[in-house]
């Protein structure tokens, strides 16, 4: 007897023009798989082993579940490809939510795709979610990143929190400064 996976209900898909933004599934784990074993990942970690990529991917769906909300996996609407995630985490309550965005391919890479993703997801945030608050940690080296950041509304937040990146620049978001 085959099993139907369950999924998630009831959680919010966003579109633009171009993009479907959806709670990750199952289907999308070979795209991220080939993401998070690249160079892709020069400043987020680097690259993981397999079972490292597992328990990211895992976490990425059950956060919906333990928060209420989570990253989006960013698909192409015409052919459904997974182009990336973006979307906000929080690994504690007493920690601010925070803003993220990656783009898994090369091929995708310099498209607009990322920007306009994660200005979607942020309209949705700090609008019919009612956020007033989050950050974006960056690699200082990710230059793309943090123009990406300044963008969509962040700003540096030179004493601001960090959670993830020690040494990296703290971009804050408020519902005044976002694009």
């Amino acid at each position: 007897m085959e099993m139907s996976l369950p999924t998630l209900t009831g959680a919010p898909v966003l579109e633009t023009q171009r993009l479907l933004l959806r709670v990750p599934s199952p289907s999308d784990f070979p795209a991220f798989l080939a993401y998070a074993t690249s160079h892709r990942t020069a400043f987020t970690g680097g690259a993981k082993p397999e079972h490292a990529v597992f328990e990211k991917f895992a976490s990425m769906i059950g956060h919906w579940a333990l928060r209420g909300f989570g990253r989006f996996t960013i698909t192409d609407r015409i052919n459904g490809e997974a182009l990336g995630h973006v979307g906000p985490f929080q690994l504690a309550d007493e920690q601010l939510p925070e803003l993220s965005w990656t783009i898994w391919s090369d091929a995708a890479e310099g498209k607009g795709i990322a920007f306009e993703a994660a200005q979607t997801v942020n309209h949705w945030l700090f609008g019919p979610m009612g956020w007033t608050e989050a950050i974006a940690e960056v690699h200082p080296d990710n230059h793309r990143s943090q123009t990406m950041a300044r963008r969509l509304g962040g700003e540096l937040w030179t004493d601001g929190p960090r959670a993830i990146l020690p040494g990296g620049d703290v971009y804050r978001f408020t519902a005044q400064t976002i694009a």
